[in-house]
C-alpha cells in the first residue's frame, strides 16, 4: 500500500513538473486533461453558425411558461433535431405546472376619433400584449395615473376607464382594476432614472418594448384584466397627449387571448431529454448539459442561444464519435432542454432518486451576446459554491483560461511569432472580437441552480453574459447574437463536458495537478485577504478571527475538491491522503502567518480570544439534519421565510451545508467566509443571528431538523 502511494505521488509530481516546463503549457494555454488533437477536433467541428440557425427558428415563437403553444413547438423542434443529430433515447417530457396554459391570437390598441391611430398590436410585436391578458373588446377613456401609487389617483376617475402608467404593473393592476374599477392598463417603462451607477434596462433604448405580464391567477375579490405594453417614447407621447387634450381621449382595446392550449387545458410545462451513451453506463455519473427553451418572442440570446449551443455540442460530439475520430467517453452525456428552474425541480420530485446518477452540470444561458452591443458586456462563467466544491471547478477554469488566451491579442505574442489570436475560434458569419470571458463567484439566476441546491447537490456551473440591456425585450433579437461568441461558448462547454465524461486513470494525474495547483492559489488568496484585514482594520481582534476563519474555510473547500478526485474511479491513482495532509500543513502555516500579522499590527505578543456571542453559542449547540427530499422541497422551499439582510444565495448555501454532521457554527463560519471572500458588494455580510433565524425558518417549513 505504501509503495503504491509513493508511486501515485510520484506520478502527480511528474505531471506538475511537466506542466511547468512544457513549451505550450504556460498559464492559460494548455488543457492538460484533454489531448491536444481532441481539443483541436472539437474546436474545428463545433460551428457557431450552425447554432445560429436554431436560434433563427426559435425566435419565431412566443414561448412563456404555462403551456404556450409556441413553447411546445420549440420543444418538438429540439426533440426532432436531437434525433437528426444522432443523439439517442430522445424523449419529450410533459410535466405538471402551476400556471394555466395561455395563448394570444390577436391584440390591438387604437386611439379612436376622426383620425384613428394604432398604438400597439401583436401584428407589430407579441410584446405589445402582456402575458396572461384576458380577452376583451372595449372602448373607453385613457387616463394618466403616473406611477400608479396611491396619491396618483387623487382627483382622477378611473372606474370604467383604461389607465396609462409607468408603475409596477402588478401593483397598478391590483389598485386601478381590482380596487377602483378600471378596465385595463397601458404600461410603459419609467422615464425617471435615479443615477445609481447602472442604467436600467431599456432606459437609453426609447423604442424598446419590455416583456411584461399580468397575474395569471386572480383572487376571490379580484380578477386581472388586460395590459398593453408600449415603449418609453410612446408612453411619454401618450402622457403629453393626455395633458394637452381638451376632450377625453378614447381608445379601443381588442384582445383575443385565453387560457387554452392545443395541448389541453391542464397546466403543463415541457422538457426534452437526449443522450450520448458512454462505454461504462454502470458508472452512473451522467454529465448534464442544460439550457432552457421557454421565454418571450425573440429572446434570441436569452435563451435561444443556450438551447442552440447544447444541440450543436450534441451534434458535433456525436459526429466525431461516430466517425471514430473521438473516443466514446466513459460516462453518459445527458442533454436537457427545459422550462427554466421548474422542469428540473419537477423531474427530481417525480423521480426522487434520479439525481444520484447525475455527476456534474454545465448550463448554457445567454451565450451568444454580440459584445460590441453593450458597454462592459462579457461572458461570465460561475465558480462552484463552497457547499458543492469539486474538481469540475478547476476543469472549467482551465478550459476558460485556454479559450480566453487563445482568442485574445497581446503585443508580446506577436513578437514571438503569433501576430493574431494564438488559437482562434471564429465563425464564418460572426465577428472577430476577442473572447471577453471571466470566471465569477457563484450566482443562482439560471438552470444550474436546481442542481446545486438542496437536496440535489449536483455541482453545476453556468455560462451567462452580463450586463445586458436587451434581456426580456424586443431588442433581444437576431442582431443581438454573434455566431463567433456562440461557437466559443459551445467549444468551451463541450471541452468541459467531454473532459468530465472521459475522466479516467490516464487523465487523473493532470486533473489532480490543476486541482492542487489552483487550490494553492485559492488558499493563498484567502490568506492575503486575511492579512490585509488585520493590517487595516480598526478592530484587529475581529479581523484576526475573521482571517483565521477565512483560512479554515479555504482549506475546507480544497479538501472537498481533493476528495472529489476519488470519484474518477477506473483505477485512477489519486494520493488523496497525502494531498489532504499537504492542505492541512498549508493551513497551519497560513494560521501562523496570521498570528505574525496580528502581532505586527498590534504590538501584542498574545493572540486574542474569540469574542463571545449568544447567537454563536446557540449555533455551536445545534447540528441541523435534512429531513426533506426532492418531493418535499418542490413546494416546501417556498415556505421558508426570508431573513432581512441575508443574501438569497447565502441563504441557499446555509441549506446546502446542512448534512447532519456540520454544526450550526460551522455552517455560519463557512457562509460568512464565502461572503467575505467575494466582498460585501457581492453577497453582503452574514451574521450568526441571520444564520440561526434561517435555520429556524427551514425547520419550521419541515425541511430540516435542529438536533
Amino acid at each position: 500500500m505504501q509503495r503504491r502511494m509513493i508511486q501515485a505521488v510520484a506520478v502527480v509530481v511528474a505531471t506538475l513538473l511537466a506542466l511547468l516546463v512544457a513549451p505550450d503549457a504556460g498559464t492559460g494555454q494548455a488543457i492538460p486533461f484533454v489531448p491536444a488533437d481532441q481539443v483541436r477536433l472539437i474546436g474545428q467541428e463545433i460551428s457557431g453558425d450552425a447554432a445560429f440557425e436554431h436560434i433563427r427558428h426559435n425566435t419565431a415563437f412566443h414561448r412563456p411558461r404555462g403551456g404556450a403553444d409556441g413553447l411546445w413547438e420549440v420543444a418538438e423542434y429540439y426533440a426532432e433535431k436531437a434525433r437528426e443529430a444522432g443523439l439517442v433515447d430522445v424523449r419529450l417530457i410533459r410535466q405538471p405546472y402551476g400556471i394555466p396554459p395561455w395563448n394570444a391570437r390577436f391584440a390591438d390598441l387604437w386611439i379612436e376619433g376622426a383620425e384613428p391611430e394604432r398604438i400597439a398590436s401583436t401584428i407589430q410585436s407579441q410584446l405589445h400584449l402582456a402575458d396572461y391578458s384576458r380577452a376583451t373588446d372595449v372602448t373607453a377613456e385613457l387616463v394618466d395615473v403616473g406611477a400608479g401609487s396611491s396619491g396618483d389617483y387623487e382627483g382622477v376617475e378611473v372606474a370604467g376607464r383604461i389607465v396609462l402608467t409607468y408603475g409596477p404593473l402588478a401593483a397598478v393592476m391590483r389598485e386601478a382594476v381590482g380596487n377602483r374599477g378600471a378596465l385595463g392598463v397601458v404600461w410603459y417603462p419609467s422615464p425617471f432614472f435615479e443615477g445609481t451607477g447602472t442604467v436600467p434596462p431599456g432606459f437609453d433604448r426609447p423604442d424598446q418594448l419590455r416583456w411584461i405580464s399580468v397575474p395569471s391567477i386572480g383572487t376571490a375579490d379580484y380578477e386581472p384584466t388586460f395590459a398593453f405594453g408600449v415603449s418609453l417614447r410612446q408612453g411619454i407621447a401618450l402622457r403629453n397627449r393626455l395633458e394637452r387634450a381638451r376632450e377625453p381621449v378614447l381608445v379601443r382595446a381588442l384582445v383575443d387571448a385565453g387560457f387554452d392550449s392545443s395541448q389541453g387545458s391542464e397546466p403543463w410545462q415541457v422538457m426534452v431529454e437526449a443522450h450520448i451513451r458512454g462505454t461504462e453506463p454502470g458508472i452512473a455519473q451522467d454529465v448534464m448539459l442544460t439550457g432552457h427553451i421557454q421565454e418571450e418572442k425573440f429572446s434570441a440570446n436569452d435563451n435561444a442561444s443556450g438551447s442552440a449551443t447544447i444541440l450543436e455540442i450534441g451534434r458535433a460530439l456525436t459526429k466525431l464519435i461516430e466517425e471514430g475520430r473521438l473516443p466514446r467517453p466513459r460516462r453518459d452525456i445527458r442533454f436537457w432542454w427545459v422550462t427554466e428552474f421548474s422542469s428540473q425541480r419537477q423531474y427530481f420530485a417525480d423521480h426522487p432518486e434520479a439525481h444520484h446518477r447525475m455527476w456534474v452540470n454545465v448550463n448554457q444561458d445567454m451565450v451568444g451576446a454580440d459584445q460590441s452591443q453593450d458597454v462592459g458586456r462579457k461572458q461570465n462563467i460561475t465558480r462552484l459554491p463552497a457547499s458543492r466544491f469539486h474538481f469540475l471547478n478547476d476543469v472549467t477554469e482551465t478550459v476558460i483560461e485556454h479559450m480566453v488566451v487563445g482568442n485574445t491579442y497581446e503585443i508580446a505574442q506577436s513578437q514571438a511569432g503569433h501576430p493574431g489570436y494564438p488559437w482562434p475560434h471564429l465563425s464564418k458569419l460572426g465577428s472577430r472580437f476577442r473572447y471577453n470571458a471571466e470566471m465569477v463567484f457563484y450566482h443562482r439566476n439560471t438552470d444550474h441552480t436546481a442542481f446545486n441546491e438542496a437536496p440535489i447537490g449536483v455541482p453545476g456551473v453556468t455560462f451567462t453574459n452580463m450586463p445586458d440591456r436587451y434581456i426580456h425585450s424586443s431588442d433581444d433579437d437576431l442582431w443581438n447574437v454573434d455566431p463567433t461568441q456562440l461557437g466559443r461558448n459551445a467549444v468551451a462547454a463541450a471541452l468541459i463536458a467531454y473532459a468530465m465524461a472521459n475522466a479516467d486513470a490516464e487523465s487523473a494525474p493532470a486533473l489532480t495537478a490543476v486541482t492542487v495547483g489552483r487550490g494553492a492559489e485559492r488558499l493563498g488568496r484567502n490568506l492575503r485577504l486575511g492579512m490585509s484585514w488585520i493590517a487595516s482594520s480598526s478592530d484587529p481582534v475581529r479581523a484576526y478571527h475573521d482571517a483565521v476563519d477565512q483560512v479554515w474555510y479555504a482549506a475546507e473547500r480544497e479538501r472537498r475538491a481533493i476528495r472529489s478526485l476519488e470519484e474518477v474511479g477506473g483505477g485512477a491513482a489519486v494520493p488523496v491522503s497525502e494531498l489532504l495532509g499537504q492542505v492541512g500543513r498549508k493551513e497551519e502555516q497560513a494560521v501562523r502567518s496570521l498570528a505574525v500579522a496580528y502581532r505586527q499590527a498590534t504590538g501584542s505578543s498574545d493572540l486574542p480570544s474569540r469574542p463571545a456571542s449568544a447567537a454563536d453559542d446557540e449555533l455551536h449547540g445545534v447540528r441541523p439534519v435534512p429531513v426533506g427530499g426532492p418531493r418535499e422541497f418542490l413546494t416546501g422551499r417556498r415556505r421558508i421565510g426570508g431573513v432581512p439582510g441575508l443574501h438569497g444565495i447565502m441563504a441557499e448555501e446555509i441549506l446546502s451545508l446542512v448534512d447532519g454532521d456540520r454544526t450550526g457554527a460551522e455552517i455560519y463560519r463557512t457562509v460568512a467566509a464565502q461572503a467575505r471572500e467575494a466582498g460585501p458588494h457581492y453577497y453582503g455580510t452574514v451574521s450568526p443571528e441571520a444564520v440561526r433565524r434561517y435555520l429556524e425558518n427551514a425547520a419550521a417549513a419541515g425541511l430540516i431538523r435542529l438536533d
